[in-house]
């Protein structure tokens, strides 16, 4: 039973010892946190372009505008297909697919770091016209979001990277 203890105690200890370097990306004190914070986003035209900004607000913090030391520079793209149609050639199904292609620059306007990100959201196609865009619309809010999401991480994994360099 005592030979139990002790490989219970040697193996606890070595998965212990190997979570000792973890630091989570988005922690209080940290340096996404710290760049973020000096981090702005310059305005986007249209719909998805302010819910764009909304999401980077709400999940990371970023105000829209060019006061921060590094500005967050996005253009969106959004593209629909229809992927169901009925037999009289009518669509009931499509996909909604945003794209963003970012760069981050600092005060000189020099680019720190570029990147690109997809998001895809399908959505069913009533047949009355307002159903069909506010379906699209909520499609659309879905998109943004992920989006925003998948942004947000891409930037603070580069964040993360650039403090580990200095």
């Amino acid at each position: 039973m005592n030979v139990l203890k002790i490989l219970f105690s040697i193996t606890l200890a070595l998965f212990l010892t190997a979570c000792a370097g973890f630091q989570p990306l988005y922690g209080e004190n940290t340096s996404v946190r710290t760049n973020f914070n000096r981090l702005s986003a310059a305005p986007i035209d249209g719909r998805a372009g302010f819910l764009f900004s909304q999401a980077l607000l709400d999940r990371g913090g970023i105000v829209t505008g060019e006061s921060g030391t590094f500005v967050l520079e996005t253009v969106l793209s959004k593209s629909q297909v229809n992927v169901g149609v009925r037999i009289d050639n009518v669509s009931t199904r499509s996909r909604l697919t945003l794209r963003a292609r970012y760069s981050v620059r600092d005060r000189e306007g020099k680019i720190a770091y570029r990147g690109l990100a997809e998001s895809q959201a399908a959505f069913d196609v009533p047949d009355e016209p307002y159903g069909a865009l506010v379906a699209e619309q909520g499609a659309e809010e879905t998109a943004v979001s992920v989006l925003a999401e998948k942004v947000l991480n891409d930037l603070a994994v580069f964040f993360a990277s650039a403090q580990e360099e200095h």
